[in-house]
């Protein structure tokens, strides 16, 4: 094509003012659920209004909040994932909420290929808390230099890029497989009367979370899993909760100890805690409040946390030999070039990581302790890669192990969905989406919807395999059907590969079993199995 006519095209023909992306047909109504139609969409339709996409009625003065209310609202009877299950039910895949206590509407995606389409957009965001604690640390704390808009997207994209690169994963295995052989050892230690597991499980996988992303993050151990481990007795056993206890933050042993006496892990691996369970990075009234009580503990959390973090980067920037460089060093070595805004990102992946990987590390263990023929066929898998090992082979890759692990982020996804603000107007599924919404894309829904799974609810890693089951087979449903942790997190690569190193350690040795009532599921910040826990860990024969 000619320079004049390209000129032409680009400033006579007028130019959209929104992104027309979406190629499926117009849904529902404000008053009725959205049905598919078989009838193609006609070219150029003006989108429908943003008001005209159905959800519950704003009510006066209670608002959306009446809805959740005990007794009398729609929904208070369900909490997480069952939320978002009831509104797709009664309102279908597109569920907007006018603005109510929140400064702005928010638009639920509960259809895998609408939930494309917003990805596709290129025009939306993760959202930021201004007032947020953790916001105020960052931008209060020394050495701080800031990461965000279009450096942070880049520095994301390259870490992401690398962590979904085999390759570059084979240099963690074996930092892996001994991180995973310790906490074995750490677990066996644990067991009690008739093989139990005590109540420190959660901290102990909490340990290994934290330990193997360190691994990856600085390129050294960080000693989470160094020492003895806590075995209570009938004065430190804390009481067993109730369902009416949902609210008390879970302790472990170190809490029982003098700070002084804690080395620098078991500090981070306190503090850590101490905002996972208690929900500071979670957007609330008290973590929104500068004058709370709430605000200020998770603001000296942060602190803490972000000065632990300095010290274990000095170490590991000290421990760098560019002549003689280990194999897990490779991320910080690539990560030096930043200088000093490497702290605010090592910072931001121990924080955002290290809860959703443990959570994530249970729901897998309890799965394979409720399954004994998949336990047992990946026992066999173990066993088999262990020999081969001692013969002289190399065997490496454990396909059924990888889909156990796989299935678990499939069945018990620790967030119900991603959030993501727009930054431009676009249209999805035939409706105009304004700039300033919190679309939330519920993948916690879809990757247990039957229409795109078939036997969603049960624990089949075979459906992750390239043989057999091909009714169930994983490529049958939509490529956003099952993402965990969203497009764009940089742990979407290296999750299974951790939880995989940890269930071959722990199934070369002993067989899972579980002995009690089902787990109950929270949703303080991430969905949990809420203890007590009543694993037995029986020595394999």
């Amino acid at each position: 094509m000619s320079t004049p006519a390209i000129l032409i095209r680009q400033f006579v023909i007028p130019r959209q003012s929104q992104r027309r992306i979406s190629n499926t047909s117009n849904r529902g109504t404000s008053t009725s659920p959205q049905r598919r139609s078989g009838v193609a969409p006609a070219l150029n339709t003006r989108p429908k209004k943003f008001t005209d996409i159905p959800g519950p009625l704003a009510l006066p003065m209670l608002r959306h909040s009446a809805h959740v209310l005990p007794r009398i609202g729609t929904f208070h009877h369900s909490v997480g994932l069952g939320l978002l299950e009831g509104l797709r039910q009664r309102y279908g895949d597109l569920v907007r909420l006018a603005k109510a206590s929140r400064s702005r509407p928010v638009l639920y995606v509960f259809d895998p290929e609408m939930m494309k389409e917003v990805y596709d957009s290129k025009v939306t965001e993760p959202p930021h808390w201004d007032r947020s604690p953790l916001y105020e640390q960052r931008k209060t704390a020394t050495n701080q230099s800031s990461v965000q808009g279009v450096q942070a997207k880049e520095i994301w994209c390259e870490i992401r890029t690398l962590l979904q690169d085999g390759g570059f994963l084979k240099n963690f295995d074996k930092a892996f497989d001994d991180i995973a052989a310790d906490v074995t050892r750490r677990l066996g230690e644990l067991r009690h009367l008739e093989n139990a597991l005590n109540e420190e499980l959660s901290t102990e996988i909490y340990r290994w979370a934290l330990e193997i992303i360190g691994i990856i993050v600085f390129g050294i151990r960080l000693g989470c899993l160094d020492g003895a481990v806590h075995v209570p007795t009938a004065e430190n056993r804390p009481r067993e909760k109730t369902s009416m206890d949902d609210d008390i933050p879970d302790t472990c042993s170190l809490s029982k100890r003098c700070m002084d006496g804690l080395n620098p892990a078991e500090r981070l691996v306190l503090c850590s805690l101490e905002i996972a369970n208690s929900s500071y990075l979670v957007r609330s009234e008290g973590t929104l409040k500068g004058d709370s009580k709430t605000f200020n503990d998770a603001l000296k959390a942060f602190d803490t946390h972000y000065s632990l973090t300095e010290h274990f980067l000095m170490q590991s920037v000290q421990s760098l030999n560019i002549k003689n460089l280990r194999p897990e060093q490779v991320l910080i070595d690539r990560l030096r070039t930043l200088k000093n805004r490497v702290l605010p990102v090592a910072a931001d992946v121990l924080l955002a990581g290290v809860d959703p990987l443990a959570q994530t590390a249970l729901s897998m263990l309890y799965q394979l302790s409720l399954h004994a023929a998949q336990q047992q066929r990946a026992h066999d898998q173990v066993a088999w890669a262990v020999a081969s090992k001692d013969a002289g082979a190399d065997c490496t890759e454990l396909p059924y192990i990888n889909a156990c692990a796989r299935e678990a982020l499939r069945l018990y996804p620790v967030t119900g969905g991603v959030v993501r603000r727009s930054t431009q107007d676009l249209v999805v599924a035939g409706y105009e989406i304004p700039a300033g919404v919190d679309i939330v894309l519920a993948h916690g829904v879809t990757s247990k919807e039957e229409k795109q799974w078939g036997r969603a609810k049960s624990f089949i890693p075979e459906r992750w395999c390239s043989e057999g089951w091909e009714p169930l087979r994983a490529s049958r449903a939509h490529p956003a059907a099952s993402m965990p942790f969203g497009e764009n997190c940089p742990a979407t690569g290296v999750v299974a590969k951790m939880l995989a190193s940890l269930a071959t350690r722990i199934l070369d040795k002993y067989r899972l079993e579980w002995h009690g009532p089902a787990p109950n599921v929270v949703t303080p910040s991430v969905n949990k199995l809420q203890p007590p826990f009543y694993f037995v860990l029986q020595t394999a024969s």
